[in-house]
């Protein structure tokens, strides 16, 4: 049976391949006159097909190519950083094969549940569209990537002699989506007439040195962002709405989850004790900081304090009980649960079987049957509940407050470099998953209620706020070119990766079999993988919509 939240993104990716559809209809139709108009050519525009549908303008200049033979000068500088680059790409080629591989087999063996993270939109990595890349930062970081690729690819045309005639941009829905330097496919690839005049090792050099380029601006953005920039930043003890109650007065008064409290009744709170102890059962005044202003609100109720639930095991006696997340736990047997530590305390004097009475915050009470622990610590000697415990809390007025554990979350940041391969994972799905138990949906850098909970400190302090400009700007350019760089060493045709492992393949046929069989193999070989790499792809697209399927 298809479950409502199946059902609702099914009809998301209907909508939007209707919406999709109109959009390219109307486009295309817009783009006809200039498919066959010499005039426009003549000024450099013109439209690109796919299965004679008008999809992509290309706006073409000349200019500029001066700067290109200019800047390809020192030939053996260009030479010796494109050679020694090469190995870093064919292993960036294999691991980022065998990372889409292995996604692509898990999604097979266990399709996702759709969510925002598989949504059609998010798919693709285009700011604006892709709800977890911020637009602005994002397309600049883009701009940059596109401009470092492919001036890496006509400098080392120039340097290996290739003629380049031209470089642009190239649109999409009137929006750039890349940018093109354009050499002479017949000086670098050949034809039937004109054989390639650069060898083999040439030509990968060529094609790798976009992919280079954007390893190196990656690596050194990274540098200076998990480097300086995050040695600069300290973190505030500040106090954050996690979650409000749907009709409540905190609901009504405007209170929204990722408030942060700057101040209550005039107190600048910092710990929720402070919080506690300053709320009176009448209304008071709240100053929070949300979509980058500050407010101040009224809330009112009497204040309880406990410990968070953030989730329920499945199977566990607290589902079956119908404890919910997001509820704050008050008070076990009528004993007062006052912070993680206490209940602690109390757990471990209970024992499995026994039947304990849990009051909330919200005002209900739940029986829960305790269970013994699979594989409990020794210091775990009590029942178990089921639950995933978020930590202290304070609900007022159906608003539930936590404290901002900041500066394990920069903590976390600063570990990234040093965790080997598990922290190069990590830094990949930033943008996605965020940090662990911090942050709810993805990390787009510091902005929004995160500026509220840390500020510059020692050589930044008197750039202030411009410090999160440079932060973000350093962490999504960073971001960017090194998933562009990994995407484009895939080995499918059109991408670098795709014709620099045909000219590596070819290489190692020829050596054992004659020419004619080697570029017969070697075609084999490009098309099974590129075959391979799009089934890939389309996989990662559809699987989560067939998850139904697999119950």
């Amino acid at each position: 049976m298809i479950d409502l939240l199946n059902l609702q993104f099914q009809l998301e990716l209907v909508d939007w391949l209707l919406i999709t559809a109109a959009l390219i209809g109307l486009y295309s139709i817009l783009l006809l006159p200039l498919k066959d108009s010499q005039e426009w050519k003549s000024r450099g525009i013109s439209v690109g097909c796919l299965f004679g549908i008008p999809l992509a303008i290309f706006l073409r200049t000349t200019r500029g190519l001066n700067l290109l033979d200019y800047l390809a000068r020192p030939k053996g500088f260009w030479r010796l950083m494109a050679s020694a680059g090469i190995p870093l790409v064919v292993l960036s080629m294999t691991y980022f094969l065998m990372l889409v591989l292995a996604m692509t087999y898990f999604m097979i063996e266990e399709p996702p549940m759709p969510s925002s993270y598989n949504a059609p939109r998010n798919i693709l990595l285009i700011p604006g569209l892709n709800e977890y890349i911020p637009f602005v930062w994002g397309w600049i970081a883009l701009f940059v990537t596109m401009v470092v690729h492919e001036f890496a690819h006509g400098i080392l045309s120039r340097v290996e002699g290739v003629r380049v005639k031209s470089m642009g941009i190239v649109a999409v829905l009137f929006a750039p989506i890349a940018a093109f330097v354009e050499p002479d496919d017949a000086d670098l690839f050949g034809s039937k007439d004109h054989p390639a005049i650069v060898s083999k090792g040439a030509r990968i050099r060529i094609l790798s040195a976009g992919v280079i380029s954007n390893f190196i601006v990656a690596a050194v953005a990274m540098a200076l962002f998990f480097g300086p920039v995050i040695a600069a930043i300290s973190p505030m003890d500040r106090l954050i709405v996690v979650d409000v109650q749907d009709g409540s007065a905190a609901d009504k008064a405007g209170f929204e989850r990722g408030m942060v409290l700057l101040d209550v009744n005039g107190h600048k709170d910092s710990n929720l004790e402070q919080l506690y102890n300053h709320l009176g059962s009448s209304t008071n005044s709240v100053n929070v900081f949300y979509n980058n202003r500050e407010e101040f609100l009224p809330l009112s109720g009497e204040p309880a304090r406990g410990i968070m639930v953030a989730s329920t095991f499945k199977g566990s006696s607290a589902e079956a009980a119908g404890l919910p997340p997001k509820s704050l736990i008050t008070e076990i047997d009528g004993k007062e649960i006052v912070n993680l530590d206490g209940f602690r305390k109390l757990m471990n004097t209970t024992h499995p079987g026994q039947t304990i009475a849990i009051t909330t915050g919200q005002g209900n009470a739940y029986l829960i049957n305790l269970t013994e622990k699979e594989n409990a610590a020794p210091e775990e000697s009590g029942g178990f509940i089921g639950i995933g415990i978020s930590g202290n809390a304070v609900l007022s007025g159906g608003a539930l407050i936590q404290e901002v554990p900041s500066r394990q979350f920069l903590q976390t940041l600063q570990n990234i470099p040093s965790m080997g391969i598990a922290g190069f994972h990590l830094m990949l799905s930033l943008p996605f998953s965020g940090i662990p138990g911090f942050t709810q949906k993805g990390f787009p850098g510091f902005s929004g209620w995160l500026t509220a909970v840390f500020k510059p400190s020692g050589w930044a302090e008197p750039l202030g706020s411009r410090l999160f400009w440079i932060a973000n700007l350093l962490l999504w350019i960073g971001w960017i070119n090194l998933y562009a760089g990994l995407f484009n060493c895939l080995p499918a045709v059109p991408l670098d990766g795709g014709h620099i492992f045909r000219d590596l393949v070819q290489s190692g046929f020829e050596r054992i079999v004659r020419p004619e069989e080697a570029e017969r193999f070697t075609r084999t070989t490009v098309a099974i993988l590129t075959w391979l790499v799009l089934t890939s792809l389309l996989i990662t697209l559809v699987a989560p919509f067939t998850n139904w399927m697999t119950i």
